[in-house]
């Protein structure tokens, strides 16, 4: 069994698309569109209107205009009929004749007996025919002549006389009818042309204040807070502008301040702040992340020697490449102690290699400084070097301080040892837990040996401690032995 499938999703299709086709025009266009539809429908209904009542006019006209041709006609028949003067009654049909448009003229005696008559003239008894209706007929086969007679009685006080007929070309009349359609279509023509000119300008006029607003509001979405309506309108619009300068405004002091924000907090701290605006208060919550700080061997002793100026543009300099480095490999400055930068790695974005991660970025701040040195000494210039500890654990992390002033950073007992491994380790070195060297098994990715032992408040078991190097191989026993560095407790 067959079954039809009908066309109507088809044509819903193409309704489909020609909508969609119609509203993603611009709405300049649109505009134009309404408007112009709207003056042409509502000239075409004039247009029909005025043709419907020139129809009505012109016929009135024409029935008048003949109305009077037989009143006429009668009046002057009266006294030749009275007198039987053939001769002069049929110099009145001949006269009458020749106006324009008229086919045949005919005068009849009270027995409907023709007494002169000239042009064409219905076959048909003048006294049957209603005085008040004309009579509409044709002549001619191949191409028939549309013809109309009225008949006038010719009265003597209280006596009909006889009769009068008059005959017009309805072709005349159409003519005449034909010229004034053809005027009034001109007419319409015209004010439709100058109404599309006129829609085309007002809606480039309607719509530019809200191309102006779309053009706004993409360049807002694409963060230029800076822009501005300089159009000052009074209406709706306007007002809207008004409310959409006020908006950037506020977009623009926000962005003011989320950047001023993060210059003083981690970028990853202040986005993740600012998302949460509801939720800041006192507290946190117990995170698994890797701490790493570095610290700048004898800073105490290099800094009683130079000017705060120059103390000061010496930390930024070799802070800047820090925070660089750390960014790079997913952390983040939580705060600068003195001449210790203290850097976090999976906090408070989470990162399931922060451990590595906080390893492989001690190992290249150690190589870039290292390079940055030998710079400054061709310069002429004071070099430092950093000492750096490594731990991973559990810490609690979150808004630490008052109500009033807090400062979201990390605590516990990991981060401690962190700082702990940082001040016993000697300038140039990577000092980390034996916990973290084997969990992350970094025997196998850089070179590792047992730095030592320290004692930590507290704890009565010392903790075992391993140093990490930069070169990616496993040593040998003397090689450990012989690139031992002294200056670590043991």
């Amino acid at each position: 069994m067959s079954i039809a499938i009908p066309h109507i999703p088809a044509k819903k299709g193409l309704l489909s698309i020609f909508s969609s086709k119609i509203r993603s025009l611009p709405i300049t266009i649109k505009l134009a569109l309404v408007i112009t539809t709207v003056i042409i429908v509502g000239m075409g209904l004039l247009s029909l209107f005025i043709l419907g009542n020139q129809s009505t006019v012109f016929d009135q006209q024409t029935d008048a205009y003949a109305s009077a041709l037989g009143d006429q006609l009668s009046n002057a028949a009266i006294e030749p009929l009275l007198a039987g003067d053939l001769q002069a009654i049929e110099q009145l049909t001949t006269n009458l004749a020749d106006n324009e448009g008229i086919e045949g003229v005919a005068i009849f005696s009270d027995q409907s007996t023709m007494l002169s008559a000239i042009g064409i003239n219905p076959q048909q008894n003048p006294a049957l025919i209603l005085p008040t209706e004309p009579l509409y007929w044709y002549i001619g086969e191949s191409k028939q002549i549309g013809l109309t007679s009225y008949v006038s009685k010719i009265n003597f006080r209280d006596l009909t006389l006889g009769y009068c007929l008059i005959t017009f070309d309805r072709s005349f009349m159409n003519t005449a009818y034909g010229k004034t359609i053809r005027t009034i279509s001109a007419i319409t023509a015209l004010m439709v042309l100058l109404g599309i000119i006129v829609a085309a300008f007002l809606s480039k006029q309607l719509s530019r204040p809200i191309k102006d607003l779309v053009e706004g509001s993409q360049e807002i979405s694409r963060g230029n807070y800076r822009y501005r309506f300089q159009e000052r309108r009074q209406d709706e619009l306007g007002q809207l502008m008004g409310s959409l300068n006020t908006m950037t405004e506020g977009l623009l002091r926000k962005e003011q301040v989320e950047k001023t924000f993060s210059r003083y907090v981690s970028p990853n701290v202040a986005c993740a702040l600012m998302n949460n605006l509801e939720q800041i208060h006192l507290g946190g919550s117990h995170v698994e992340a890797t701490v790493l700080f570095a610290d700048i061997s004898g800073f105490t002793t290099l800094s009683e020697g130079l000017e705060p100026t120059a103390i000061n543009n010496l930390l930024n300099e070799y802070f800047t490449l820090i925070d660089q480095i750390a960014g790079k490999h997913g952390g983040h400055i939580d705060k600068y102690i003195g001449d210790c930068a203290m850097i976090l790695f999976g906090v408070p974005l989470l990162d399931k290699e922060h451990g590595l991660n906080g390893v492989s970025c001690a190992v290249e701040i150690q190589e870039v400084i290292k390079e940055y040195n030998l710079t400054r000494l061709h310069q002429g210039k004071i070099t430092v070097e950093f000492s750096i500890g490594i731990n991973s654990g559990t810490m609690l992390a979150g808004n630490m301080g008052s109500e009033r002033r807090m400062e979201y950073t990390v605590v516990g007992n990991a981060v401690n040892l962190a700082s702990r491994l940082s001040s016993i380790a000697s300038a140039g070195q990577i000092i980390v837990t034996r916990e973290l060297h084997d969990s992350l098994d970094l025997a196998t990715l850089f070179e590792t040996y047992q730095a030592g032992t320290i004692k930590l408040r507290g704890k009565g078991t010392p903790v075992e401690v391993w140093q990490i190097g930069r070169q990616m191989r496993i040593l040998s026993a003397p090689e450990l032995f012989s690139a031992h560095t002294p200056g670590l407790i043991h």
